[in-house]
């Protein structure tokens, strides 16, 4: 027979055992270390932001270290619009790449300590360099009996709608200038909507021609630096006849209010008082919706329009009210605008 231990003994074993593992426990105290304390104290701002190089793309900054109780983990570099760059500690120079040409950016640096960013450094601004090369002449200029795909009548008394090849541009982007009898008309209305990338054709409606007229029209294309490009080939066009020359009357600009959702092209909804006219009614006159001088829209019979504008900051709206002889009246009272779209909000060229 084996060895049965006794009640006694295997009792006085379990005490012995759980007496060993009392004594090892380690008080709940000590099981876990205290929290380090949070660190409060912000680096530095880093000093002297500065910039070292700058081309038609690229500006590279420099700017003396932070200094920080524990110590500096990186730096941020940034300006409106740009992305957020991030160098090592080590490092006090950055170099901002895909810039636009002829362009202002105005760049700060912060430093971390993986805490507490430190307040900004010195604000720079710095300007990329002009381009020099202008864009191609736009091409293929020609009247036009068809808009979005619909038949429309391309010559009428008062306008002429063209369409031509559009221009390129090393950098861009580009704006087109129609010429009447070889000067820029502020009448065109352009068929490309606000916001909307450029396609391989362009095209405008040429407005406030007289009627029974012959003008000689052309195109042609400026960049972003305000090279200009030679001129399309001429058309010689000759508008149709109206016995009507007298002018609406001048429509009042009751509200412009950005009404968008602050991103670009932001929307500027309008209200004015009807025009009217010797021949026309109230649902045939025209009234060219003005943003910064420029025809943004066309509305026809309405006096409620939303317009949009890529123009960040301030923008100046005014009304005209155009019959169908080309008969134009006196701008409305004028109401600026100010859209805010915040960063990375710009629109397509």
């Amino acid at each position: 027979m084996g060895f049965r231990p006794s009640l006694r003994t295997v009792a006085a074993a379990i005490a012995a055992v759980c007496l060993v593992l009392v004594a090892g426990a380690a008080p709940a105290s000590a099981k876990r270390p205290p929290a380090p304390s949070r660190d409060t104290v912000p680096p530095t701002a880093p000093s002297n932001l500065r910039a070292t190089d700058v081309t038609q793309t690229t500006v590279s900054l420099a700017w003396n270290p932070s200094t920080d109780n524990v110590g500096v983990i990186e730096y941020a570099a940034w300006a409106p619009g740009l992305p957020i760059l991030r160098v090592p500690p080590s490092q006090t120079t950055v170099t901002f790449t895909g810039l636009h040409p002829n362009t202002g950016y105005e760049f700060k640096v912060q430093a971390w300590d993986g805490w507490n960013w430190s307040l900004p450094s010195n604000m720079l601004t710095a300007t990329t360099q002009r381009e020099v090369v202008a864009p191609s002449a736009p091409s293929g200029l020609q009247v036009s009996n068809q808009l979005w795909g619909q038949p429309v009548d391309g010559i009428t008394a008062s306008a002429v709608l063209l369409t031509w090849n559009s221009s390129t541009d090393d950098f861009g982007p580009i704006r087109y200038e129609l010429l009447v009898d070889g000067v820029p008309t502020p009448n065109a209305d352009f068929t490309k909507p606000v916001g909307i990338a450029p396609g391989p054709t362009s095209g405008a409606w040429v407005r406030q021609l007289r009627p029974s007229t012959t003008y000689q029209l052309s195109v042609r294309a400026v960049d972003g630096s305000g090279n200009v490009s030679a001129p399309s080939n001429a058309l010689t066009v000759t508008t149709d006849p109206s016995s009507d020359t007298v002018a609406p009357s001048t429509p009042t600009l009751l509200s412009a209010d950005s009404g968008g959702t602050s991103s670009c092209p932001e929307e500027i909804w309008i209200r004015w008082t009807p025009s009217t006219d010797d021949v026309e009614t109230s649902s045939t006159i025209e009234y060219e919706v003005r943003v910064n001088g420029a025809i943004n829209e066309v509305a026809t019979g309405g006096f409620n329009w939303i317009a949009y504008t890529a123009v960040l900051g301030a923008n100046t709206v005014t009304v005209v009210a155009v019959d169908r002889a080309g008969n134009a009246s006196a701008p409305s009272n004028p109401i600026t605008v100010t859209t805010n779209w915040g960063v990375g909000g710009d629109c397509p060229a």
